[in-house]
């Protein structure tokens, strides 16, 4: 059984209430489909200590702050 599921791209920038031209979200969607598939593997590879995060949140430390 295969874990492997594609995004889909066009209804992620609809729900996002991103104004997109159909036609440039078409190529936009191709082109993240294949950068998705480029690095898919490249993900699987990472050992789980290495893993990407799957959110990211920048937070400036308290002590950079007081740094300026």
């Amino acid at each position: 059984m295969s874990t492997d599921w594609k995004k889909d791209w066009k209804k992620i920038a609809r729900a996002s209430g991103l104004s997109i031209p159909d036609s440039a979200l078409e190529r936009i969607a191709q082109s993240l489909d294949a950068l998705e598939a480029d690095l898919r593997p490249l993900v699987r590879a990472l050992s789980p200590e290495t893993e990407p995060a799957l959110a990211f949140h920048a937070v400036v430390p308290q002590e950079a702050e007081d740094a300026e």
